[in-house]
């Protein structure tokens, strides 16, 4: 696992400090999972995704939305084992 220092100034280290803190995590957890949110965020939009993509994703509320119905699956030949 590789290992990232960073310098923060009083006011931000302490901000970071306090969201941690309200989602009851270690700095060194909540900041690990921002990085990676962030970084899906960047490969996604780099990929043709729209920006906030991953904010908006399973975010429907209406109880009148239906997903689509599937056919069944269909059917594969069983494996010949020797």
């Amino acid at each position: 696992m590789a290992t990232l220092t960073l310098e923060l100034d009083s006011y931000l280290a302490r901000s970071l400090e306090e969201s941690a803190r309200r989602e009851h995590k270690p700095l060194a957890a909540w900041a690990r999972e921002r990085l990676r949110l962030a970084a899906m965020e960047t490969e996604a939009e780099a990929n043709g995704y729209p920006p906030g993509w991953l904010r908006l994703f399973a975010s429907i509320e209406d109880e009148t939305f239906v997903s689509t119905s599937r056919s069944d699956a269909r059917p594969v030949a069983a494996l010949e084992l020797e």
